[in-house]
């Protein structure tokens, strides 16, 4: 049973991590609104993304200032990596 919890975490682990790499490559990319990407794929993965980023950017405001460039996603993705190599530490010490 914990196989498959942890199978089951790990993927939504993934595929968040996945969901962040997307969103910060097509954040270079500016799609008109009526593009079908605009419409239907960036809705969703901000709705996704933006609850966990909001906090982090709200924390980088003071030190990024005049900044272009947000490391709230790539701070964001480090932190996932970490839960994901915890919840592997900790699952298999539970194993075993």
């Amino acid at each position: 049973m914990a196989i498959l919890l942890y199978k089951v975490l790990d993927l939504i682990l993934v595929l968040y991590l996945a969901v962040l790499f997307f969103r910060a490559l097509l954040s270079w990319v500016q799609f008109p609104p009526y593009h079908p990407v605009a419409r239907h794929l960036l809705p969703p993965m901000y709705a996704i993304t933006e609850p966990l980023l909001l906090p982090i950017r709200r924390w980088l405001a003071p030190y990024q200032r005049n900044s272009p460039v947000d490391f709230s996603v790539a701070i964001l993705m480090v932190a996932v990596m970490v839960v994901r190599n915890l919840l592997v530490r900790v699952l298999y010490m539970g194993l075993g």
